[in-house]
């Protein structure tokens, strides 16, 4: 099992360093975080970041990305917008924040947690979340999609929303879901179904941490500390990626066959994300932090081999032309969305030559979503549902990604952190 096989993976340990003389005068001891339980979760408060930053060097605006971003921007109002879809809505927000609406006009947020939020029992108070689905309708199919999704729009935690069980603050969506959080990795007891399902729900409770320390005790009695999860998901962002890492060093190729990082969700884009932001917030150790700073050239190298990838397999296969067309929308809607996420939190100020990449990455999307506009696929969205419900669904999520990730490039959105 991956927990298990991650949890003794590592380098041995270093020889304790002998500690110093006391001082002359003796400190007094520093308090000790609140460790937070079914008991006092009630006193937590989540808190919005200290930081809202743009990327640090946008790439300069053309008249093609303006064209991109009203083409994709009209998938994201009219299909993100489905009041009957919210892993849907969750992209609409992605793209649009907190202020977008559903395309009959009404609020999204409000109606989320009005049509599909649940009331959930901690010992003896009740909070709030979302299910996996409600029916037959997907409401997160990724673990606290929607939290995550939320805490990135800029949502003040302390808003209340009209929900079918009675008021209550989105406060209580991130109570709950810290109480929930649970990983023994050596005995793979876990609140996750695999790590897979980590990234949007370590992001989401870094992103309203009450402060530079978070422990619980998770309703299952489990003892948790968001340091150790950022450590663990830094880990396997690192350990996943390794056969790329080998391959940049040797100055070689990659394929992507569905294996390691390529296993994870939209290549593992969100595996990358949720572990640098979280790591960017404070939480994890250095070790994690340098760890992380290799994907960095990692993302660079990767971005014109994987470009060559796509190139080769519409040449090899041209019956699958639409279906590879959005497979490289997502890919590159994703990659742009990581680099100016980690560009905006910290990790790095791009130099020219990650410009001139981050440019013709910007360049290769505008064309790529002309190519689809050619194929007449935005315009018959609802006949594609009906033939393929995959090929929708990546169609109208990777429009959200898109946006998102072109709008940071260019230096009009911005990172709360």
């Amino acid at each position: 099992m991956i927990w298990l096989l991650l949890a003794c993976s590592g380098e041995p340990a270093t020889p304790p360093t002998p500690a110093p003389p006391p001082p002359a005068t003796v400190q007094p001891a520093a308090a000790s975080p609140t460790v937070w339980t079914v008991e006092n979760v009630d006193q937590l408060q989540p808190r919005l970041p200290g930081r809202s930053s743009p990327v640090p060097r946008p790439i300069p605006l053309v008249e093609a990305y303006d064209r991109t971003l009203a083409i994709l921007g009209s998938v994201v109002e009219t299909y993100d917008g489905d009041p009957d879809n919210p892993w849907a809505i969750a992209h609409g927000i992605l793209a649009r924040g907190a202020a977008f609406r559903l395309r009959d006009g009404r609020e999204a947020i409000p109606h989320l947690f009005a049509a599909y939020a649940e009331p959930r029992t901690a010992g003896t108070r009740t909070l709030l979340g979302f299910p996996r689905e409600l029916g037959a309708v997907r409401v997160e199919p990724h673990t606290d999609l929607l939290l995550k999704n939320l805490t990135e729009a800029g949502v003040d935690p302390a808003t209340a929303y009209p929900t079918r069980h009675g008021t209550v603050p989105a406060a209580d969506l991130y109570r709950w879901t810290l109480l929930k959080t649970y990983l023994v990795a050596e005995t793979n007891h876990s609140s996750y179904d695999d790590p897979n399902d980590m990234a949007w729900n370590v992001q989401a409770l870094a992103a309203w941490a009450p402060g530079d320390e978070l422990q619980w005790v998770a309703t299952d009695g489990t003892p948790m500390d968001l340091d150790f999860l950022a450590d663990f998901l830094a880990a396997v962002a690192t350990q996943e990626s390794a056969f790329m890492f080998e391959a940049m060093q040797k100055g070689q190729s990659f394929r992507r066959e569905g294996q390691r990082l390529f296993s994870y969700t939209c290549g593992g884009s969100h595996l990358v994300q949720g572990a640098t932001y979280t790591v960017a917030r404070g939480f994890g150790s250095a070790r994690s932090r340098k760890a992380l700073e290799g994907q960095v050239p990692l993302l660079f190298y990767r971005l014109p081999i994987e470009l060559a990838i796509y190139d080769e397999a519409s040449k090899s296969a041209p019956k699958f032309k639409l279906k590879l067309l959005v497979q490289r929308m997502k890919f590159l809607g994703h990659w742009l969305e990581t680099v100016s996420k980690m560009q905006a939190t910290g990790w790095f100020v791009a130099d020219e030559k990650q410009l001139v990449a981050i440019e013709g990455a910007a360049q290769n999307l505008t064309l790529v979503v002309d190519a689809i506009q050619k194929e007449g696929a935005f315009d018959r969205i609802e006949q594609i549902r009906a033939e393929d419900e995959q090929l929708y669904l990546d169609i109208i999520g990777d429009a959200a990604h898109a946006v998102r990730g072109l709008e940071l490039a260019l230096g009009r959105g911005t990172i709360g952190w």
